[in-house]
């Protein structure tokens, strides 16, 4: 799930768009930048990526109204959608766990790292189940709020658990 793996990288710090960008591509995965939230509905015009990573905060449209805006078009409804948090945003984990978003990815300074929770995130939103200890967990994108805590919290303890493995 590299190669022919498409994600529009939503990203409004250029440092930050170019390195996610870089550790991506070097992966495998065929990158599109957009830089704001209104550029990547515009850029969802011309193309349909396998994955939408987002950031949360932007100025004007920000991830989370991004993706309800995706969610809302018969042309962008199913694409699976990536929150791209920090430890900064804690505080917004109400937030979070209201918001349709089909996962997330704690952004982080290593490439290694970074590329290592994007590639578990989208093998857990594409096939809709974890494996922890052995045991495979069915996610589903129910929007009851208990569900969806679940489904979050499950998916960053696999994300720690894995790297940590690394």
């Amino acid at each position: 799930m590299t190669s022919e793996t498409s994600i529009l990288l939503v990203e409004d710090t250029l440092t930050q768009a170019m390195y996610m960008q870089h550790a991506l591509t070097q992966a495998g995965y065929k990158v599109t930048v957009a830089r704001s939230g209104e550029k990547a509905l515009d850029a969802l015009k011309q193309i349909i990526p396998d994955v939408v990573l987002t950031d949360i905060n932007m100025p004007g449209i920000n991830g989370y109204e991004l993706i309800e805006a995706m969610r809302k078009s018969d042309a962008t409804r199913e694409i699976k959608t990536i929150l791209l948090i920090t430890a900064g945003q804690l505080p917004e984990v109400a937030e979070i766990l209201n918001s349709t978003a089909d996962g997330i990815v704690f952004k982080s300074a290593s490439q290694k790292t970074f590329v290592g929770q994007v590639k578990l995130a989208l093998a857990q939103v594409q096939s809709n189940t974890l494996t922890i200890d052995g045991a495979p967990i069915k996610l589903t994108n129910n929007a009851d709020a208990q569900s969806k805590s679940n489904h979050f919290l499950l998916m960053a303890y696999r994300q720690i658990i894995d790297l940590q493995a690394q």
